[in-house]
């Protein structure tokens, strides 16, 4: 598969829809301000008693889902990238490297030294459970998802989704030859090997099952560029596909099929966004605007708002009793939001972009790595 002048270069509707996404994640967190200490399973407040919770409901209650989203635009995103460009092991490890690690790095030391001053002070952890030395080390190396040796969330507990997205990258970068060679079968076969994998996983399989319930909302968004690419971006049939899309997924619903259900619908969101990006990119300014801003700040947003909700609520036992009634105020929510945003534009401009530039000109035998500009999410997105 060859680049073509007919197609964009650069999908900014889809690259939005990761910072949407990621703050459907942040929506979704905010019902653990409730918790008085980490280990309670039950947020003791039902959603639609949540402020804002006859609007919000949908994302306190469904708001993790939006990870399977994550994943199909990483698909989507990585296939435009990497089929259209050539690149070695290197280059590709690199850019993955630099682009997801040092946040990640930084963050996981904050959450450990907020998580041991609790336990000191506290006697418990706050919001994450499982802070010990075995699943320290296993986010260190971001495979707290992708092995199945993990007792459940620990730290800063979002990057599970990038610890298996990892596993899929090798993944992607192994059959490179196939998918390039046969985008749509290629795609298709690879998403059908992880779901019969994830069907017959047995018990004792050392890698996670989330690796590969990843590698089908992965290759789902793979095999959606293909079709994109096939149809060349015209807006008539893909329109169409959508709207087969849409169809699918309420039948699906109808028929409590849950998961297949999330899949189409991941897909028609991003069909619907691929197919609205020429109209969208001629438009003045908007490469430059609120779009690309939520591209941006995704992945960050994405890492830095549990940090922040950890140091709230630390800082309510520690100063202000440990009540938690704050939570309980409309005003906390927004508050959250819009701080864990402006926090991660922050973070993006001022260490995400300088050191993972800077990382790849010191990794890199060339200067420009191919493929170094991919942004993945979990929010590996």
């Amino acid at each position: 598969m060859t680049h073509t002048d007919a197609l964009p270069r650069h999908f900014t509707c889809i690259d939005a829809m990761r910072g949407i996404a990621a703050i459907f994640v942040v929506m979704f967190h905010a019902t653990r301000f409730f918790q008085d200490q980490a280990g309670v399973h039950v947020v003791p407040v039902a959603p639609e008693d949540m402020p804002y919770g006859a609007w919000l409901w949908p994302a306190f209650v469904y708001g993790e889902e939006a990870v399977r989203l994550f994943w199909v635009i990483s698909g989507f995103v990585f296939a435009h990238v990497y089929w259209n460009r050539p690149t070695t092991a290197r280059e590709f490890a690199v850019a993955r490297f630099a682009r997801l690690y040092p946040l990640h790095f930084v963050t996981l030391i904050l959450v450990a030294g907020m998580q041991m001053i609790s336990l000191q002070t506290q006697g418990h952890w706050q919001i994450t459970g499982n802070n010990d030395l075995k699943h320290f080390v296993l986010q260190l190396f971001l495979l707290d998802s992708s092995l199945a040796l993990s007792d459940g969330v620990s730290f800063n507990a979002p990057i599970w989704s990038v610890s298996a997205e990892i596993f899929v990258y090798v993944l992607f970068f192994l059959c490179l030859p196939l998918t390039r060679r046969a985008p749509l079968k290629g795609s298709l076969i690879l998403a059908m090997l992880c779901y019969g994998v994830l069907v017959i996983r047995p018990d004792g399989f050392l890698i996670g099952p989330w690796v590969f319930a990843c590698g089908v909302f992965f290759f789902a968004g793979a095999a959606c560029y293909a079709g994109y690419v096939g149809l060349r971006g015209a807006v008539r049939p893909l329109a169409v596909s959508v709207a087969g899309l849409i169809g699918a997924t309420v039948i699906a619903g109808l028929l409590g099929l849950h998961d297949v259900a999330l899949l189409v619908g991941c897909c028609a969101i991003v069909m619907a966004l691929a197919a609205m990006e020429r109209s969208v990119q001629a438009r003045r300014g908007v490469r430059g605007g609120m779009l690309q801003f939520l591209g941006d700040i995704s992945y960050s947003l994405y890492l830095v708002h549990m940090p922040i909700q950890i140091l709230v609520v630390l800082i309510i036992d520690l100063y202000f009793g440990g009540g938690r009634d704050f939570a309980a105020s409309y005003l906390t929510l927004p508050l959250f939001i819009a701080g864990s945003i402006w926090v991660a534009y922050l973070t993006n401009r001022y260490f995400e972009k300088p050191v993972g530039a800077w990382l790849r000109g010191k990794m890199q035998k060339r200067r420009t790595p191919v493929g170094g500009d991919v942004k993945g999410v979990s929010v590996g997105t």
